[in-house]
């Protein structure tokens, strides 16, 4: 049934109130006040019925749809400025946590609901309620649609979170030119930061080899390559204390070196060898840490993906698997001083 309130009667030009007495054509349906209509004795449409030019209800404006708020995009990534769902737990764009309180942030309650001052444009962060240019792009220049391994670069991110500017371009490189990039970090930490990368599997194996080899080392070294070397040195004379030791007094000693025991030679050379053992170990880890950790987040956006029904339960298993484990590094940190100078004390 329409609804002729406030429609104008084609009679006498006045609105319909909501209690008029009214009647409509029977051919148009036209609406008239009924006076209107018994003064007229017809409707005045009637020498146009049938045509397009007869009278029409007004079109009604179609109903909206009921907005979906948790899909409404209003949160904003205090990182990269990018608009996400109010239900995100991470920003589709660079991948950053969004789980933190958004009223904490500098400036937030200055910049809510001003559209002219109030949020910066994409890119600028917040800065005590005034948007700073944002200096650099947190996904690196590479699209979060883009794919790697059939996985898309913003999965990819939300899994890395931190330092996704240097890791994404550097994994879209290896995937479309075959081009790696050296990571001193790995080369320098080798397991320590596979494991702060929660790549614990192999993370485990390189620590535990590493730290073998310098035991291993140390141990040579206090027992049997430092006593041997003290002991030459007895032999031409020469004091340790004075420090003024000539290359060729030391040329003398390791001359002497060689000509003990076999078994006294190589355990003397031991702790040389596992340095550089060591120095492989670091320099393979260096060039391949970038290659694995690729395989390491591909694989595990894909685990995350197949294993989770949800959208909420894909971010929080991206929270949980993903980013670093900062404590673990800093025990790692604390081991290795105490193992450094644990021999020291003793």
């Amino acid at each position: 049934m329409i609804d002729y309130t406030g429609l104008n009667c084609p009679v006498c030009g006045k609105p319909f109130a909501r209690n008029d007495d009214i009647v409509v054509c029977p051919e148009c349906g036209a609406p008239y006040h009924r006076e209107c209509y018994a003064k007229e004795g017809k409707c005045v449409f009637s020498d146009k019925h049938g045509t397009n030019a007869a009278w029409a209800p007004p079109k009604q404006e179609a109903q909206k749809e009921p907005v979906n708020r948790a899909e409404c995009k209003t949160k904003r990534c205090p990182r990269c400025g990018n608009m996400n769902s109010q239900s995100a737990m991470f920003c589709d764009r660079c991948g950053q946590s969004l789980t933190i309180n958004q009223q904490d942030i500098p400036g937030f309650q200055q910049n809510q609901g001003n559209p002219q001052n109030g949020f910066p444009p994409y890119g600028a962060p917040f800065q005590q309620g005034q948007p700073v240019p944002f200096l650099f792009d947190p996904m690196g220049g590479v699209n979060p649609n883009d794919q790697i391994d059939d996985v898309p670069a913003g999965d990819i991110s939300k899994l890395v979170q931190n330092n996704t500017p240097y890791y994404l371009p550097v994994f879209m490189n290896l995937k479309r030119f075959g081009k790696n990039r050296f990571n001193f970090s790995a080369f320098l930490f080798s397991g320590g930061w596979m494991l702060y990368r929660k790549q614990y599997k192999i993370g485990s194996i390189i620590t535990a080899v590493m730290t073998a080899l310098y035991l291993v080392s140390t141990y040579v070294s206090i027992h049997f390559a430092t006593p041997l070397l003290q002991t030459m040195f007895q032999k031409q004379g020469i004091s340790l204390d004075s420090g003024n030791i000539t290359y060729a007094q030391m040329m003398q000693v390791l001359a002497l070196v060689s000509q003990q025991p076999d078994l006294q030679v190589f355990l003397f050379c031991l702790p040389t060898i596992i340095g550089a053992i060591q120095i492989v170990i670091m320099l393979i880890v260096g060039f391949n840490g970038n290659k694995w950790y690729l395989k390491h987040c591909v694989g595990k956006v894909k685990q995350i993906r197949q294993d989770s029904s949800d959208a909420t339960r894909t971010a929080i298993q991206y929270q949980e698997q993903g980013g670093v484990n900062a404590a673990l590094a800093i025990c790692l940190l604390i081991c290795y001083m105490i193992v450094m100078y644990l021999p020291q004390i003793l």
